[in-house]
């Protein structure tokens, strides 16, 4: 589990810096191309996330907050602008595994960007390809009432320490959509390998769990 998400993490920033294109004079949109490395089955994905739920998102920000980078960490220096992170909140409708209840809002995080310099005079926004359901192409977040009420399967684990936002309470999430028929489709590549599309059905996720 640690190296894929090594992987990923490698693989993410070298990209993020090869590819902006510019959205305005402040603000630089800079797709990130994630390529990670697949679970063997289904089964396996799902024993790897604690937290396995459907719900509906009520909350977002896309710039919840900012931490402050090393100037002395490798590849940084003191002009360098602080890291930004997103939140989305869900309210849980049913939980297939975990601790959560449902009612309840579980909050995911993610690295929605940085400021170029410490005096913030640019910025540069990520896009995701896992993120298309949840996000805009200028690295905004779609609002609640943008959703039109739609219902997603949230695979989340608890924050890890490489996301060094000081909140308790918060998650790290793969997201797919589900759609009215049942089908949990996918952003981008699909986790787990799988004959299939990129949709699988919800009940299969939750024989997969057991």
């Amino acid at each position: 589990m640690r190296t894929r998400l090594m992987v990923m993490t490698v693989v993410v920033l070298l990209t993020a810096c090869a590819s902006p294109t510019s959205e305005s004079p402040s603000v630089v949109v800079a797709p990130y191309h994630v390529d990670s490395i697949p679970f063997d089955s289904l089964k396996a994905f799902v024993a790897q996330r604690p937290v396995i739920a459907t719900g509906k998102v009520v909350a977002v920000n896309d710039r919840a907050y900012e931490v402050p980078v090393d100037p002395n960490a490798e590849g940084n220096t003191e002009t360098d602008g602080s890291e930004i992170f997103g939140t989305i909140s869900f309210k849980i409708e049913s939980v297939l595994k975990g601790d959560v209840k449902p009612a309840s809002t579980l909050t995911i995080v993610y690295m929605s960007g940085k400021w170029n310099t410490v005096d913030k005079e640019s910025r540069i926004a990520y896009t995701y390809d896992y993120m298309e359901h949840l996000q805009k192409k200028d690295g905004t977040l779609k609002t609640p009432a943008e959703h039109n009420g739609a219902t997603f399967a949230i695979f989340a684990a608890p924050k890890q320490p490489s996301v060094p936002v000081k909140a308790d309470d918060l998650y790290q999430a793969g997201v797919a959509l589900v759609d009215p028929t049942g089908q949990v489709v996918f952003a981008g590549a699909k986790p787990f390998i799988s004959q299939q599309d990129a949709a699988v059905k919800l009940d299969e996720i939750k024989a997969a769990i057991g």
